[in-house]
């Protein structure tokens, strides 16, 4: 049965799992690997950046810890930096399925914010709130004891003089419509009781709000390391998250 989204736009997760039609379902949802924009700590958003020979390594290692993942499905966002780290997941499995590109799967929009250093971004807000720009990660504590996380990312969004930055609320949707998108073209042909396993590759802002939409317990305002694995489970009408960042040595599957 297929259910249409909330009045907001934002589905339960018990609708979300009525998508599956009784199949259990695992997704293996990986950060992209690590960037140059990563390692200069500037705002990345829809913006290309090369992947870093540490990230190289990072994509090889996550290889090994899912190569015996019978994975049914692989989807990725369709920018640079996710696309060459599933690619090269997929590369060390041996029965990859395809790889399957999603825009709707792209990390946050910072608009004319993107290619700005993130301390100079984050500044402007704190500066709002009276907080010291040269204590970033104390501010940023008592910025989050101040506002809800989607406050947060809106204050963020209202900074963007082009006003192109998605705003949370666009963001949760289109998190939505993703997962529907990712589970109906997982469990395709499947019967209830089949059980189907697929490969998420996607951007640690937009993986949180990703895994928020299933188990809405999940912290907001966790930070997930380029290259880890979150795992997801459907078990009838319940999702459980069953590993959350976790490094590709430490993958148990």
């Amino acid at each position: 049965m297929t259910h249409e989204a909330t009045t907001d736009g934002q589905r339960l997760p018990s609708e979300l799992a009525e998508l599956a039609g009784g199949v259990a379902l695992t997704l293996h949802i990986v950060r992209h690997a690590e960037t140059e924009y990563n390692v200069a700590h500037v705002m990345q958003g829809w913006s290309n950046s090369p992947i870093t020979e540490r990230g190289e390594r990072q994509i090889a290692d996550a290889g090994r810890a899912l190569a015996r993942v019978p994975f049914d499905a692989a989807f990725a966002s369709d920018l640079e930096r996710t696309r060459l780290t599933a690619e090269g997941i997929l590369a060390a499995h041996p029965s990859p399925p395809s790889l399957q590109l999603r825009e709707s799967l792209r990390e946050w929009n910072f608009g004319g914010n993107e290619e700005v250093p993130s301390a100079e971004v984050w500044g402007r807000l704190f500066a709002q709130h009276g907080l010291e720009v040269d204590r970033e990660l104390s501010a940023m504590r008592v910025l989050a004891e101040r506002m809800s996380w989607s406050d947060i990312f809106d204050g963020i969004a209202d900074l963007d003089a082009s006003g192109q930055s998605e705003k949370a609320a666009e963001t949760v949707v289109r998190a939505d419509g993703a997962l529907a998108d990712v589970i109906a073209s997982t469990v395709a042909g499947a019967s209830a009781g089949d059980v189907r396993t697929a490969l998420i590759v996607s951007h640690g802002g937009f993986i949180t709000t990703l895994l928020r939409q299933l188990t809405p317990e999940m912290t907001p305002t966790t930070i997930l390391p380029n290259c880890s694995i979150s795992t997801v489970r459907l078990h009838g009408t319940e999702w459980s998250l069953d590993g959350v960042g976790e490094r590709a040595e430490a993958f148990s599957g």
